[in-house]
């Protein structure tokens, strides 16, 4: 019991501590002026994606304390250990059918608690791909322009060599010339 209580306090500890990072965020966000529209919309989801992930763990981590602290758990625990030999003899128990109903709400209860995880973990996956894609983009930027500054630099060497093959030519940068026009 007191480990799940400590799981829960501290899933949501984590998400109240996340979700308050990520509003720090956005007021940032919105705050800077001069960010280019792909760089805001790729931190705006961003942040709200794990906004949205933090909230999901306070909820996830509410639920696993309240199953504990409303007596789920321990009703869970006595429902093998009840004494039925404290029946009269052909006596049918009342008692199983409740059980098997609670049972049933208690699977339903932690499947709601196992969705919630799901959508926490899709949630991650998502942000994972996000990122991944934003910085590919911002790579393939950074390549080609790259790959741009090494073709002039190219075509610049290139110039240089044809210039001075051929006599008379000034190499490029030649600062001996004067800008007075022939007399």
């Amino acid at each position: 019991m007191t480990g799940g209580l400590l799981l829960a306090a501290g899933l949501v500890l984590v998400g109240l501590f996340t979700g308050a990072r990520q509003r720090q965020t956005l007021r940032a966000l919105g705050a800077e002026p001069f960010l280019p529209d792909v760089d805001r919309a790729y931190r705006r989801g961003l942040a709200r994606r794990r906004t949205v992930t933090s909230a999901i763990l306070v909820l996830i981590g509410a639920l696993i304390a309240w199953y504990y602290v409303s007596g789920m758990d321990a009703r869970m625990d006595a429902i093998p250990e009840r004494d039925r030999s404290a029946l009269p003899d052909g006596a049918d128990d009342p008692r199983p059918a409740e059980d098997k109903q609670f049972a049933r709400l208690v699977a339903v209860y932690w499947s709601v608690v196992m969705g919630l995880v799901f959508v926490a973990v899709c949630l991650a996956v998502k942000d994972f791909w996000a990122t991944r894609t934003y910085w590919m983009a911002r790579y393939k930027e950074l390549r080609a322009d790259h790959e741009t500054k090494l073709q002039r630099d190219l075509a610049v060497h290139r110039q240089q060599r044809l210039n001075a093959r051929v006599p008379g030519l000034k190499p490029p940068g030649d600062d001996t010339a004067t800008d007075e026009p022939p007399v």
